[in-house]
């Protein structure tokens, strides 16, 4: 796996803790897309800076506390699985929640050009043929 990779996603994580969504999406391609499940979302993947900066603020803005800290890094052909540590707390919530998920990363050039984000580590490890 790329170092520069690892670097690059620890960074986007970092940014996305600080609530910095356009220093997160400023490391991704032009073009960049999000990947929502049609199973679970009948909307149109956000692409491109504007409209992934856009939907990442509104995924921010339902969190009072939104902490997601990369655990591992797992190459999966041209992509990169995160399994990620997240702590968070919904808005005007008094309940926190600790789980596992996984976000997988496309790179092309360099830079990201898609992102899923997985509630399940499960079900990203087996989109990515990493689980059966």
């Amino acid at each position: 796996m790329h170092e520069a990779h690892v670097e690059q996603l620890k960074a986007f994580y970092d940014a996305l803790g600080r609530g910095e969504v356009d220093a997160a999406v400023g490391l991704c391609d032009s073009e960049v897309q999000v990947y929502l499940n049609p199973d679970v979302v009948a909307a149109v993947p956000p692409k491109g800076h504007n409209e992934v900066a856009s939907y990442l603020r509104g995924w921010l803005d339902s969190w009072d506390k939104y902490a997601p800290r990369p655990q591992e890094f797992v190459e999966a052909g041209d992509q990169v699985v995160v399994l990620v540590q997240l702590s968070a707390r919904g808005k005007n919530s008094r309940f926190e929640i600790e789980e596992e998920t996984a976000d997988v990363f496309r790179f092309v050039d360099g830079k990201i050009v898609q992102l899923r984000l997985y509630v399940d580590r499960t079900v990203a490890q087996r989109a990515t043929g990493l689980a059966a």
